[in-house]
């Protein structure tokens, strides 16, 4: 055994292993709150997507129903109207 003192770890040196400890974890749990985030705005997003193509379709099915009904009026009107006349020979 040796007859040195023991040596002690100074306060600066305890605040640096601290330090290098506090700030990895405070990135790691920066990483896991953003990714939370990110996945909430996911599923707002994804949500929003979901109703816009909804009302998308009903357009389209409401305008599909007014291009036939213009299409049956046009035909009537057609009938309705008298023929033309033949230029004589």
């Amino acid at each position: 055994m040796s007859d040195a003192p023991q040596q002690r770890l100074a306060l600066k040196d305890i605040i640096m292993v601290c330090c290098a400890v506090v700030a990895p974890l405070a990135v790691v749990g920066g990483m896991f709150r953003a990714d939370g985030n990110r996945s909430a705005q996911i599923d707002t997003n994804t949500r929003r997507i979901e109703v816009l193509e909804a009302a998308n379709q009903a357009k389209t099915d409401l305008l599909t129903k007014i291009d036939g009904r213009t299409i049956r009026i046009e035909t009537k009107l057609e009938m309705m109207a008298p023929a033309p006349k033949m230029a004589a020979r």
